[in-house]
């Protein structure tokens, strides 16, 4: 990127997702540099995130606040016969984020309620050197239970950025679009989180798994856009579902399941197998992956122009434990459920308008013969009015179950900026024809979120 256009974009990190307050205090910058609104992140925002929490250019001399030096950069002339420096983060690197919510809900007991401070967060992120960094998400509180790690782990960044590894607790870049990082924020994604019940398979790409991720990017033709690629070994843990389930009709079947995994040894997970994953995706004009070149928007412009398009695809196989038989005692094997995750997927921005979307294939197969097939197609439009501080956004997903009938989901939201680390956001959720349970619920919310 030129030094322009590279000056005009310090980044912003205002988001429980990847760009946090800390990065924000470390080049004393402003949200919009790098969201279209929080957590949404616009394309410069995404290089960020892909340069290991750097920014495209001369990082070092963007930084305000600098690093503490561990061992003089003269150390690097003697390697291996000395120790290679690094370095750690020279100001704060944590931050936080308070929740205030307003819910409605008709089918619970309780049909509306305020909830003080439903939720507050604490975050982290900070860069180790010159290719190393670390970030951190744990719910400090989060209405009835606290102390939940949703995500915390390490990242080494080749300085080409052709291989990069993740390891700990993080989102696989195999979902179709990061929950962490979507301004409809009542529901999750149920590309994402969506359970097979039958199946008793509460697996989730969101919040997270345990594992590593081998990833790289490397940038198209002029430095616009680019393809990024990744695979992964992780444990396959449970899904946000299945905290929402837990106290329904279906939680005698989670509760059975967390039983086995005790009896079984398995702190984590229910089984020694892990599950694989591989993901790739190429993107058509606008910025490059990696920040550089003059795909977007010049200086004064809307930071979140980038008008591009980005197609993708994805593939996750797992085990996990299920319950065989079809009737009478029923025995539980720890691998009974072969199962995998498969989909395509595109974003597109045009001028203020970005349409996404998947179309995902759920199949799961139980080693007694039984098999359960569910697609999931998801479309979503967030749009930036001319005052920039609303952005309006509909998702639709409809959900086709081999197994049972056919439903849908509307949630709308509108987030308001109203002020760069205050956001007010209105969302509704209405399904149609869906099973009686909480995950389908109509609901309605207003949420005052603060970062700093």
């Amino acid at each position: 990127m030129r030094s322009s256009v590279c000056a005009a974009f310090l980044l912003v990190a205002l988001t429980p997702a990847f760009a946090i307050p800390p990065f924000s205090r470390k080049y004393e910058t402003s949200c919009i540099t790098c969201h279209v609104v929080p957590p949404k992140l616009n394309e410069f925002g995404r290089a960020f995130k892909n340069l290991g929490y750097r920014l495209p250019g001369d990082d070092a001399a963007l930084v305000k606040q600098k690093p503490v030096s561990l061992g003089a950069p003269a150390w690097k002339q003697i390697w291996p016969e000395g120790v290679w420096p690094s370095s750690i983060p020279g100001g704060e690197y944590l931050g936080f984020v308070v929740t205030s919510n307003y819910y409605v809900n008709p089918s619970a007991k309780v049909t509306n309620e305020f909830d003080g401070i439903g939720e507050v967060a604490l975050v982290m992120g900070g860069t180790l050197g010159e290719s190393f960094s670390f970030f951190g998400d744990l719910g400090l509180f989060e209405q009835d239970h606290a102390g939940d790690v949703a995500r915390l782990f390490i990242q080494y960044n080749h300085p080409r950025h052709y291989f990069n590894v993740t390891a700990g607790q993080f989102e696989p870049r195999a979902a179709a679009f990061s929950d962490h990082l979507r301004i409809t924020r009542q529901t999750h994604y149920l590309f994402g989180t969506l359970p097979t019940i039958p199946a008793g398979n509460f697996f989730g790409f969101a919040p997270h798994q345990r594992g590593v991720e081998i990833w790289g990017a490397k940038e198209g033709r002029r430095k616009s856009g680019g393809l990024l690629w990744s695979f992964g070994v992780v444990n396959g843990e449970f899904g946000e579902s299945a905290q929402e389930l837990r106290d329904s009709a279906v939680g005698p079947v989670l509760r059975a399941l967390e039983a086995a995994r005790q009896e079984n040894g398995g702190r984590f997970d229910v089984n020694s197998g892990k599950d694989v994953y591989v993901h790739a995706s190429y993107k058509i004009g606008g910025l490059g992956v990696l920040g550089s070149g003059t795909g977007g928007p010049a200086a004064g412009a809307a930071a979140w122009r980038d008008n591009s398009l980005t197609l993708g695809a994805y593939f996750y196989r797992g085990t996990t434990g299920a319950f065989m038989g079809n009737g009478g005692e029923q025995v539980f094997a720890n691998s009974g459920n072969t199962f995998t995750r498969a989909g395509i997927s595109f974003d597109a921005w045009v001028s203020d308008l970005n349409v996404f979307g998947t179309w995902q294939r759920n199949h799961d197969r139980l080693k007694d013969g039984r098999a359960f097939n569910i697609d999931l197609p998801s479309l979503e439009a967030d749009y930036v009015l001319p005052w920039p501080w609303i952005v309006p956004a509909a998702r639709f997903e409809y959900i086709r179950p081999g197994f049972a009938r056919r439903f849908s989901r509307w949630t709308l939201s509108t987030s308001f900026l109203i002020r760069a680390n205050v956001v007010l956001s209105v969302d509704g959720t209405i399904s149609k024809t869906a099973p009686t349970l909480p995950l389908f619920d109509d609901r309605f919310r207003a949420a005052l979120r603060f970062y700093f």
